[in-house]
């Protein structure tokens, strides 16, 4: 009987490290994106081009995002955390869309990037499994 539970105790062990490395996973993701986005972003509210590989470099930090939004929004649908990345994301998700339709961004699209990557970046330690 002792030996099943050190088994179990075992299991859950590695249930709750498999959930540490998600939710280090998911900062990892949101940490790209916002180091991404920011360089977008002060590029673009000063008016200068961004780059090819830089535009394709936001697509991919915003796919490998909203992929760790999906795994994590359910438990955790109103942390402020989940809420900063989303909108982070979202604005993300919208200027990738802009430049896919051939329209250029203003500066203030710019600087709300610039914002929302500040107010999600301030959650980053407090996201959690």
């Amino acid at each position: 009987m002792h030996h099943m539970h050190l088994a179990t105790s075992s299991m859950q062990s590695t249930g709750a490290d498999r959930n540490a490395i998600s939710a280090a996973q998911a900062r990892a993701a949101f940490n790209a994106l916002y180091l991404v986005s920011g360089a977008a972003a002060q590029l673009g509210a000063h008016g200068l081009q961004i780059e090819e590989g830089h535009w394709h470099a936001l697509a991919l930090a915003a796919r490998d995002a909203n992929a760790a939004l999906q795994a994590h929004a359910q438990a955790h649908a109103n942390s402020d955390a989940i809420a900063a990345c989303r909108r982070l994301s979202m604005l993300c998700d919208r200027l990738l869309e802009r430049r896919a339709m051939g329209h250029a961004s203003p500066s203030t699209v710019w600087r709300d990037l610039v914002r929302a990557g500040r107010d999600a970046y301030e959650q980053f330690d407090t996201f959690d499994t």
